[in-house]
């Protein structure tokens, strides 16, 4: 039976924001010649750049699995046209314009490695390829006479096949028990090239004899550099701006230094005279980070933003809008804009942009200062930033912070399920024509393995975006809820504008 199409649009904008462009992925044309009866071709997939309406057009289950850790969440990734989830296990993908196609990617396939952290998905370009980028940090017990060691793990996968382009492991400390476990800080990424800084740290100390470092990786040499004392804030082009801490307490000299990646070199120490320096993200041109000074005569901590040119080092600073922020999580657009939020759970809130040509602060807000409210980034690409409100998913522009005009997200589609059509946790979806458990098979279902009955019917914002379309993950709902079988629902956003 047919798939049951979602009705409900997310129209977030009146009108189209990017070129109506469309993919020929599914298309057959004959290698190039034209007959008197041609054949019939498969629909065009829409794409727009960036998207900026969508309709929930399928829901993928994300299984909960045996020996998954505490801390390991489904994280959702968008790249060309194939939807991601990630986690401790690995990276699942699925092509939107062949919903048929989906392949796995395990983080590692030896007995002894257990993956301890796992970045979310990075989309970049390898040989005009798009690639997805995983890195894992593993601690590996070891086999044979091989001690112990904790180890970052990077892979480059083309997501058109799901083959990996390329691997590196990168070994970073000793592990004794739970001791030496390495954590993956940050992670920065050159979407032009696919280099990636990592930004590790161990319970015990690294073998670098530090308790950061920076792993940088490139995929067209498949080697790596550890930079030690040094989280990354950038990575474009080979070169490396990271955060470089105190060289003792209060001595008050944190600051960035430029790092030639493939070598590890440091090629310009940039003191800013901080007590803590700490990297937020980059860009093509920049990178930016968040600086604390301890005020005597206040006995607070100033905070301060600080960009650096990647070329030439230079410095510009600007002031944030809480004086005791608690941190940043920001979100680099991919274009000249860089979207910050800070990551404090609760009490006072504020956003920001940043400007990636300049390397200046060019709009802001708190919760203090107007009547607008602070919302929570999701995503940002190509000049539009995705936000969500506690009642809708918005859109912004990313230059400016204002919002763009559009009517607001509808409710719950016609054609998602009511509550007692939810599916039981019998019902665990598979690929292939899945049909309920009294055998009947279900509209809800479809070959590629979407179960729009997982789908909860409330559009959310996308947590990553590319021109066919979005994703993010959703709580299972219904009598599934709670049971082992299902950690979380991936929802894709095919784009309508």
């Amino acid at each position: 039976m047919a798939t049951t199409a979602v009705t409900a649009a997310l129209i977030l904008l009146a009108g189209c924001g990017g070129d109506d462009k469309k993919s020929d992925s599914g298309s057959e044309n004959n290698g190039g010649t034209s007959t008197s009866s041609p054949t019939p071709s498969a629909p065009a997939f829409p794409t727009f750049d960036p998207p900026m309406a969508f309709t929930a057009s399928a829901a993928y289950p994300v299984p909960d699995w045996e020996g998954r850790a505490m801390f390991d969440e489904a994280m959702p990734g968008m790249v060309g046209q194939v939807a991601l989830v990630a986690n401790y296990r690995g990276v699942t993908g699925r092509d939107v314009v062949d919903p048929s196609t989906a392949w796995e990617v395990k983080s590692t396939a030896a007995d002894t490695t257990t993956v301890n952290d796992a970045s979310k998905p990075m989309a970049v370009k390898v040989d005009g390829k798009d690639v997805a980028v995983m890195a894992y940090a593993e601690a590996d017990k070891g086999n044979g006479t091989q001690k112990p060691q904790g180890l970052v793990l990077v892979q480059w996968i083309d997501v058109a096949t799901g083959q990996k382009l390329a691997e590196v492991s990168t070994p970073v400390s000793t592990v004794d028990g739970s001791f030496g476990n390495p954590e993956l800080k940050n992670v920065q990424y050159d979407p032009e090239t696919g280099q990636v800084a990592i930004g590790v740290s161990a319970s015990d100390r690294l073998i670098v004899k530090t308790r950061f470092a920076t792993v940088y990786a490139d995929p067209t040499t498949k080697k790596s550099t550890v930079v030690p004392g040094v989280l990354p804030g950038a990575v474009h082009g080979g070169v490396l701006a990271g955060a470089k801490a105190e060289s003792k307490e209060n001595a008050n000299d944190a600051g960035v230094v430029l790092v030639d990646g493939a070598s590890g070199k440091v090629t310009k120490q940039i003191p800013l005279k901080q007590g803590d320096v700490e990297p937020l993200t980059g860009g093509a041109k920049h990178a930016f980070f968040y600086g604390t000074l301890y005020s005597r005569n206040t006995m607070k901590d100033v905070g301060s933003l600080y960009s650096v040119d990647l070329s030439t080092g230079t410095v510009v600073k600007s002031v944030p809008g809480l004086p005791e922020g608690g941190g940043y999580d920001c979100t680099w657009d991919h274009a000249s804009s860089i979207v910050c939020r800070d990551s404090a759970p609760s009490g006072q809130h504020e956003i920001f942009g940043l400007d990636d040509s300049t390397g200046k602060k060019t709009w802001g807000w708190t919760t203090e200062s107007g009547e607008r409210v602070v919302p929570r980034v999701t995503a940002a690409y190509h000049g539009v930033v995705y936000v969500q409100t506690e009642k809708q998913a918005v859109l912004m522009d990313a230059k400016t912070g204002e919002d763009l005009p559009g009517a607001s997200p509808s409710g719950t589609p016609s054609g998602s399920p009511s509550a007692d059509e939810t599916p039981s946790s019998s019902d665990s979806p598979s690929d292939g024509n899945s049909s309920t458990a009294s055998g009947t098979p279900s509209d809800q279902k479809s070959a590629g393995g979407s179960d729009m009955s997982l789908y909860d019917g409330k559009l959310g914002s996308p947590g990553a975006v590319s021109p066919y379309g979005g994703v993010y993950t959703q709580l299972p709902q219904g009598s599934g809820f709670g049971s082992s079988d299902l950690r979380a629902v991936l929802v894709y956003l095919k784009p309508s504008a």
